[in-house]
């Protein structure tokens, strides 16, 4: 596991919107989705973990 952190200057990392909710879509289960806040939809995710710094977490119940 990397725990170090490099530091220097660099363009600000884009927000990611996830929706999380678990279902199944052509017979395999999702938990994490991402969201496209411009169309309005929700792509699924294969990936099983999520890894990163967190600099802010928001959480909206819709």
């Amino acid at each position: 596991m990397v725990t170090e952190m490099k530091l220097g200057l660099c363009n600000p990392p884009e927000p990611i919107y996830l929706d999380v909710k678990s279902r199944e879509l052509n017979g395999e289960s999702y938990l994490w989705y991402n969201y496209d806040i411009n169309n309005d939809t929700t792509i699924p995710v294969h990936k099983t973990g999520l890894i990163g710094y967190i600099s802010e977490l928001k959480l909206k119940t819709t």
